[in-house]
């Protein structure tokens, strides 16, 4: 059986949805000598900084909140300011796979809490309704042997990642009854990326 490689990716939590996610897939700001909130392209800028999804919606709530503002320490980010422009630009740029991955992790954590998450072989192949299988990029070649069986996604999040989202150590497959309302919200999800970001999403069609 082949190892995994368990490649470590360090993980950042937004500032403003809680969503932890790679620090890759987040924008990083920080605060200014000047008081004042810059974006960190380079990753490397010194000061007091702050990461957020490059999502629309996080940005919107950062802006009417003020909740960007109190994570950076500063009274407030007027909302005439050009930052916000700079900010949604810069967002742009990302690739949609990170907000989509972002929203399958936070989904897997809905129905981790909701009791609906089913984690690890023993606990699938246990189970005796029709399941949607969602197993780690990174996952030995004995777990994605495995989920041939079943109807499976493969999303770009690694087994650090997925553990994070399903609140548990060395995840690298978990399930969902493919007739709950978490599983209808990942196939929706599926619907924004190619197949290659998300493997077998076609035995949904």
């Amino acid at each position: 059986m082949a190892k995994s490689s368990n490649k470590h990716i360090p993980l950042r939590i937004c500032a403003i949805c809680r969503v932890r996610g790679s620090k890759y897939n987040l924008i990083r700001i920080v605060k200014s000598p000047d008081n004042k909130p810059v974006i960190d392209i380079s990753g490397k800028l010194p000061g007091r900084g702050v990461y957020i999804c490059p999502d629309s919606e996080c940005i919107e709530l950062a802006k009417k909140s003020g909740g960007l503002a109190h994570a950076l320490g500063l009274r407030n980010i007027d909302s005439d300011s050009e930052f916000w422009l700079e900010l949604e630009n810069y967002a742009k740029s990302f690739d949609d796979t990170n907000l989509a991955d972002k929203r399958l992790r936070a989904v897997i954590g809905l129905s981790r809490k909701a009791g609906a998450l089913l984690i690890g072989v023993d606990n699938i192949k246990n189970f005796t309704h029709k399941v949607l299988v969602i197993i780690a990029n990174d996952c030995s070649e004995g777990v994605r042997n495995f989920a041939g069986n079943y109807k499976t996604l493969t999303p770009s999040i690694s087994i650090q990642e997925l553990s994070e989202a399903a609140g548990s150590r060395g995840v690298q497959i978990i399930a969902l009854p493919l007739s709950s309302g978490f599983a209808k919200k990942i196939l929706n999800l599926t619907q924004q990326l190619s197949s290659k970001n998300f493997e077998g999403s076609n035995a949904f069609e």
